[in-house]
């Protein structure tokens, strides 16, 4: 139903609306990615003279329409862009000239055997899941590969810019064919708003090479043969002739085994920014296994290999795409393209088409930090630069084959080398407070003073033989360092292998420092390892604590234990208790006859959350554990554990209503009972005890304050 407007028009139905917006979205989309596909299939078949790249430039439009297609119907992530690739391009392209191919009929035979290749490779990586370890790819190497491909495209199309023909060599710069590139360079990297870059660097550039022709100056070629689906077909047809010419599938499985690479990582690169942008999840899986589809199906249309491109789908997203619908109509539009626009096609100029590649791909120059900037991190920037030079050179001299492999090379090199070094996340001193035990002032205090003997060491990754000989060095540095009781947090460790969980088993048996390892628990990913690996009976029981809360409990209980023994003991009576809150004699003997003293079992609910608030509790004996409840499918939140001589449920004798938190008895627990009422009485009747009682509970969240703020502290520091 139409919505009135209020100068009485009606907007259209919302479905109209969205329909129309995921066709303006697709079509932007289509026109951005069918320009580039002209100018890769041109990369692909241009050794083969004129007729080679138009039929290049033909399948390439039919290979964008087939990836696009199949990512809409097949992959996970919207809105995912299939089409043709440069860097594919480039692979396939350096594979026909190198296996010497005189003809289209051997040329498209080797393509097509090499798409087919690439695409069986990428199913097998996609159905077992290893494709994903791509992603473990160090950034450096990506940013390597990214650039040569850069370089290599642009050294391919330097004889177009110049004026040349395809596949005619480097030709005398011809300054009319200079201009029409330069301007086509100029519009992608400096676009007009709201107008598709490549549609408005096209219109122009081929419009200047016209005009220039009107004019009667000498511009440099145009397409000339339109792209269409005869040209496939015959195409097509030829490279079945040919066959017998191709190379064979063995020399072939390198240059596949890149394709099918490059592919994986170009479309998790999308997919990943498409994740980013929309917040949602994707199966990264299924948008592989969509690519590595049109990879099997690209040979029937001449053997244009594509993937997953991250610039055409963000674009689409940009313009509104959110769903299937704009991914087939930008699909439609390569296909409309080849299907009607031939005519159009061979007008125009290949400086233009050159320009406009040349244009696109500058603006994906990414390169590391400098090394020379002064910061920290110099020698790890410099580290970076190499690797990227390294693979740029590569691709130079050899190919982008062998780039992939030096590429493949140097991350597993980088792999080894941070698998080597000690997984030390942080260290630091005096943890106090982590435990959140809210304990006596003087306690406090106590352990404050003595709590650099114990070290917090955070570990994370994996822990190997060699990365675990630095734990062992670093423990030993801070055992020097004075640290008694070190606690090694493994919560961020991944992997732990047989010499790993070797190491820390030693260190958990030496005599001194005393390990102590959370968290241990039966959901645990540490504990998981060490079972897995057979050292979980082998570790000791005192070593292990469920999280690292209860790790720096048992460390504060055994500093408070050796610094004075006598102060952990029970206190005697009430009346001591109250005595050391700071409250005087008098005023405790008044207290005294007025509250009562309670007793609760184990594992018992002292205070529920939610229950009127009417009284204030001084803990005896025993400890408290404090929580929030569970709610909503979260569970029960430990927020502090307290210990005789403390104060809790005070905000009774704050004017609050309502608790905010169970009280749970830990062990047998004694409690003295001040009820609200009684306060109110005391007010009355003995204003100076009724402010001595309220100046114990100051005193008390004061230290509660404190004993905050020196934690935060720590934590920040």
């Amino acid at each position: 139903m139409a919505v009135q407007l209020l100068g009485g028009g009606a907007l259209p139905p919302l479905s109209t609306m969205t329909h129309w917006r995921e066709a303006r979205a697709g079509i932007s989309a289509g026109i951005l990615a069918a320009i580039q596909s002209l100018t890769h299939g041109v990369i692909a078949f241009g050794a083969l003279g004129a007729l080679g790249a138009s039929f290049g430039m033909a399948s390439a439009l039919a290979a964008s329409a087939a990836f696009g297609l199949c990512v809409a119907f097949m992959g996970s992530s919207r809105p995912l862009i299939g089409t043709t690739t440069g860097a594919a391009a480039l692979v396939t392209g350096a594979t026909i000239v190198s296996a010497g191919a005189a003809d289209i009929g051997a040329a498209v035979a080797t393509a097509m055997l090499l798409a087919g290749l690439a695409g069986l490779f990428l199913l097998a990586l996609s159905v077992t899941g290893l494709a994903q370890l791509a992603a473990l790819v160090p950034t450096p190497v990506t940013q390597g590969l990214a650039n040569a491909t850069v370089v290599l495209i642009v050294i391919s199309q330097a004889p177009l810019l110049l004026g040349g023909q395809p596949g005619a060599g480097w030709p005398e710069p011809h300054l009319p064919a200079i201009a029409v590139a330069s301007l086509a360079v100029l519009l992608m990297l400096y676009p007009l708003p709201r107008i598709p870059a490549p549609l408005t660097a096209l219109m122009a550039a081929t419009g200047l090479h016209h005009g220039l022709a009107w004019l009667g100056f000498s511009v440099g070629p145009e397409v000339g043969l339109a792209p269409s689906p005869k040209i496939i077909l015959e195409g097509v047809e030829a490279g079945w002739r040919g066959l017998a010419a191709a190379p064979s599938v063995v020399l072939l499985l390198p240059a596949a085994a890149t394709i099918a690479l490059l592919a994986t990582i170009e479309t998790l690169a999308a997919a990943t920014a498409l994740r980013e942008q929309t917040g949602g999840r994707t199966d990264y899986s299924r948008d592989l296994r969509g690519v590595s589809a049109g990879l099997i199906m690209a040979p029937a249309v001449g053997g244009m290999p594509g993937s997953g491109l991250t610039v055409p789908s963000l674009f689409c997203w940009a313009a509104g795409g959110r769903g299937r619908a704009a991914q087939i109509w930008r699909a439609m539009v390569s296909l409309a393209l080849l299907l009607g626009a031939g005519a159009l096609l061979s007008m125009l100029p290949f400086a233009a088409l050159a320009g406009i590649l040349c244009g696109a791909v500058l603006r994906l120059v990414e390169w590391p930090l400098s090394p020379f900037l002064e910061r920290a991190g110099r020698f790890r920037r410099v580290g970076d630069m190499l690797v990227v030079v390294a693979v740029v050179l590569s691709a130079a001299i050899w190919g982008l084959v062998f780039a992939v492999g030096v590429g493949v090379l140097l991350s597993v090199i980088i792999f080894t080398v941070s698998m080597a070094q000690a997984p030390i996340r942080r260290v630091s001193r005096n943890p106090v407070g982590r435990s959140r035990i809210r304990r006596p002032e003087e306690q406090e205090r106590r352990l404050r003073a003595v709590g650099e003997s114990i070290a917090l060491m955070e570990l994370e990754g994996a822990i190997f033989f060699g990365s675990a000989d630095g734990i062992l060095q670093r423990v030993t540095a801070e055992h020097e360092a004075g640290a008694r009781i070190i606690i090694l947090d493994l919560s961020r460790v991944t992997r732990l292998d047989l010499s790993g969980g070797r190491r820390i088993i030693e260190l958990c048996r030496a005599d001194a420092p005393q390990i102590l390892l959370c968290p241990i628990s039966a959901d645990s990913r540490i504990l998981n390892e060490l079972e897995a690996i057979g050292l979980a009976k082998t570790l000791p029981a005192h070593c292990a604590f469920s999280d690292l809360a209860s790790a720096v409990e048992a460390a504060e209980a055994q500093l408070l234990a050796e610094t004075a023994p006598v102060d952990t003991e029970i206190l005697p009576d009430a009346g001591a208790v109250l005595h050391a809150l700071g409250l005087s004699h008098d005023v405790v003997g008044k207290l005294l006859s007025m509250c009562t003293e309670t007793a609760h079992a184990p594992h018992s609910l002292v205070l529920r959350a939610g229950d009127p608030s009417d009284a204030a509790y001084v803990l005896l004996s025993g400890e408290v554990l404090i929580s929030l409840p569970a709610a909503n499918g979260r569970p029960p939140v430990r927020l502090g554990v307290l210990v005789p001589g403390t104060l809790f449920g005070e905000s009774a004798l704050l004017g609050k209503t309502r608790r905010s938190a169970d009280v749970t008895a830990r062990t047998a627990v004694r409690c003295l009972r001040i009820d609200a009422a009684t306060l109110e009485h005391l007010r009355l009747a003995a204003p100076n005890v009724a402010f001595d009682l309220m100046a114990m509970v100051a005193r008390q969240l004061s230290v509660q304050v404190r004993a905050a703020t020196a934690t935060i502290d720590r934590l920040e520091s």
